[in-house]
């Protein structure tokens, strides 16, 4: 076979390929804005609760402090926020909330000239940010995504986020480690603003939310929604341990060294990155619960491996093993709550609403826990307890409608 008919066979395998799992204009516009979003907030990562740790003199309770405003006002203005999707459409809320994520940046930067003040700043910003961000990101990817092959295309599209965020964390500890917390906050805050230019590309969409406000916390709580309200409070309470204790355990028994931890943390997305693909075809082709129970209890016994680590490798090892299952499950997870949205009809902004607050609830009780648990115990017993919260998503394999 000569080289022409080497090349053209390659480009009938990639055309091949890409028919098989078309990704539309809007999808690659929408997930390139939130590539270049993840990349500025990447770049902070696990490096900002331990820089509240630090700066706040090693007390644990002052950055659950600041974690419990985030939360507490995500969970008490989306209700609000969603009533802007029949006002000002989904693109300019998203544009919004990320020009309050520069805001939350910029009082970062300026946090040696007042700190306390600095610090409320920020959690007031991020939280109006995720209040605004994250219901129109999820109703436009829900509406983009294709119902046939929504797991394969989930994959894709974390792959190559993945590729553009390995070497995130490691360029992350060593501008920190060399040049100081500063400069990380000004490279933040550049990128954020160039994730702004993709959603500019995206469609104007609107939807009428038709909750009111004591309507939207009534549904939250409500028997018949329990499914929904226990699946992801209990992955909010498992995502508070990864990005807040975790880290910070890490970082202690690493002997505080930040390029240390950023290439860990770099070479546990390689290994994510390989098998997300292939998790992905997985559950376009078996049964989706089944892929569901294999990750959480993967996941599971991967937050319990994490009590036992006490050297780098070890460190690398247990995360490997615990991102190998929380592939497993995210991928499957993922692509169950946007076939749910879907599923949802007209009320798919209804649905991420109350998915947005059940993560919000799970994320508060699970500080609320830790600032007790760990004036008791160490830091560890947060990995027992988001074991336990890994169980309860299991749930999410009911058939989940709004009411």
């Amino acid at each position: 076979m000569n080289e022409l008919q080497l090349q053209q066979k390659a480009r009938a395998v990639l055309t091949s390929l890409y028919q098989k799992t078309h990704i539309s204009k809007e999808l690659v516009m929408l997930y390139s804005s939130r590539t270049i979003t993840r990349f500025a907030l990447g770049i902070l990562g696990v490096f900002l609760p331990i820089f509240f740790f630090i700066e706040f003199g090693y007390d644990i309770d002052v950055v659950i402090a600041i974690y419990l405003i985030i939360y507490g006002l995500h969970l008490l203005i989306t209700p609000l926020s969603a009533r802007l999707l029949s006002g000002i459409g989904t693109r300019r809320m998203m544009i919004l909330g990320s020009m309050f994520s520069v805001l939350s940046m910029c009082a970062l930067y300026f946090f040696p000239h007042n700190p306390a003040y600095a610090a409320v700043s920020y959690a007031v910003f991020a939280a109006v940010y995720k209040a605004l961000y994250w219901i129109p990101y999820h109703v436009d990817f829900s509406n983009s995504l294709d119902g046939a092959r929504r797991g394969r295309q989930l994959a894709i599209l974390e792959n190559v986020a993945s590729g553009v965020l390995i070497i995130v964390p490691t360029i992350g500890g060593i501008i920190i480690a060399v040049f100081g917390f500063s400069t990380i906050f000004i490279f933040a805050i550049v990128t954020m603003v160039l994730s702004i230019v993709p959603l500019w590309f995206t469609r104007h969409a609107y939807e009428r939310y038709s909750w009111s406000y004591i309507e939207t916390f009534k549904h939250l709580f409500a028997w018949k929604n329990r499914t929904l309200f226990l699946a992801h409070s209990a992955n909010g309470a498992q995502t508070i341990a990864i990005m807040l204790f975790w880290p910070i355990y890490v970082f202690l028994l690493l002997g505080e060294r930040f390029t240390v931890l950023g290439i860990i943390t770099s070479l546990t997305i390689v290994t994510v990155m390989m098998l997300r693909y292939f998790i992905g075809k997985l559950f376009d082709t078996w049964s989706p619960k089944k892929v569901v129970v294999i990750g959480i209890l993967m996941a599971t016994t991967g937050w319990v491996t994490k009590v036992f680590v006490q050297t780098p490798f070890q460190i690398l090892i247990a995360d490997s093993y615990h991102n190998f299952g929380r592939t497993v499950h995210a991928v499957s997870f993922d692509a169950i709550t946007y076939e749910q949205a879907a599923d949802n009809g007209r009320y798919v902004d209804e649905y991420t609403v109350l998915q947005e607050m059940a993560l919000a609830v799970g994320r508060i009780v699970m500080l609320l826990l830790m600032a007790i648990l760990i004036s008791l115990f160490d830091i560890r017993v947060a990995f027992i307890v988001s074991a336990l919260a890994a169980l309860g998503m299991i749930v999410i394999n009911k058939s989940v409608r709004v009411y």
